[in-house]
């Protein structure tokens, strides 16, 4: 009896802690899937975190990016009118150029079609002062040279050149309607005299001395000053007074056609 009640004691403890052992591995086993469900669903969190700070990072960047485009499409925009507005303006001031360059080239040909015009004239004036009778030449010489001057100056501009020409020509032209009185230096009968010349327009010249006593004529077929008869003394002294404006106008009979001397 001893020995069975034993045995059977013995065998129930094999048997107990044979369950033991089979429920220790039974929770052994479970605990280790928890935990590898547990792991998955903390990865998973994870990534899930990871995902949406990546996603918060994007659309981010995108908003960012977003912006940009649309800042850089406004500035090509712009950029492109103002392309189109600069080619518009450059094509304007091509045009502009263009015609500044036609009218330097004219104006330079005009510029020397009024020198050349403008040299004819004093070379034409210069002849008919020589041929003139002979009154005021220093005046009008000196005139011819500066005028000579003028034109060959090539920085004086093209009006300035006109303008001395025609004043030039408008001074001669006047002398044809103009009588005047003034005093030069002549050679009279062989001497040099300082007397009195009247100019008769560019008709006639007649001159006295300083005494009223002596008076002459220019003749110019013989290109030279002569006395004249003292027939015509009076009449002299009387026109040179009224040129002088010492006395009333009044008819004075002078030789102007052809003199006959005594």
């Amino acid at each position: 009896m001893s020995y069975s009640r034993c045995y059977k004691t013995a065998s129930f403890t094999v048997v107990f802690l044979f369950l033991l052992l089979v429920m220790h591995e039974q929770s052994a086993g479970a605990e280790t899937g928890a935990d590898q469900i547990q792991n998955r669903v903390v990865q998973t969190i994870e990534t899930r975190q990871e995902t949406q700070k990546k996603e918060n990072v994007w659309a981010g960047t995108k908003a960012e990016l977003t912006a940009r485009y649309r800042s850089l499409k406004t500035n090509q925009d712009y950029l492109e009118r103002l392309k189109l507005k600069t080619e518009r303006a450059l094509s304007g001031q091509k045009v502009r150029l263009a015609e500044f360059e036609r009218k330097i080239k004219e104006s330079a040909r005009i510029r020397e079609e009024l020198q050349s015009y403008l040299e004819s004239v004093v070379a034409q004036l210069e002849g008919v002062i020589k041929k003139d009778i002979p009154f005021l030449l220093k005046e009008r010489d000196a005139r011819l040279v500066l005028i000579k001057e003028t034109l060959a100056l090539p920085d004086k501009p093209a009006a300035e050149k006109y303008r001395r020409v025609m004043e030039a020509l408008q001074i001669e032209a006047e002398y044809g309607r103009t009588v005047e009185v003034y005093q030069d230096t002549i050679d009279l009968n062989g001497q040099s005299v300082l007397i009195d010349i009247l100019r008769l327009g560019r008709l006639s010249l007649f001159c006295q001395t300083q005494d009223n006593k002596v008076v002459g004529h220019y003749d110019q077929a013989a290109g030279r000053w002569l006395s004249l008869s003292s027939k015509y003394r009076r009449e002299i002294n009387k026109a040179v007074d009224m040129a002088r404006r010492q006395r009333s106008i009044d008819l004075v009979r002078l030789p102007i056609g052809r003199i006959i001397l005594p």
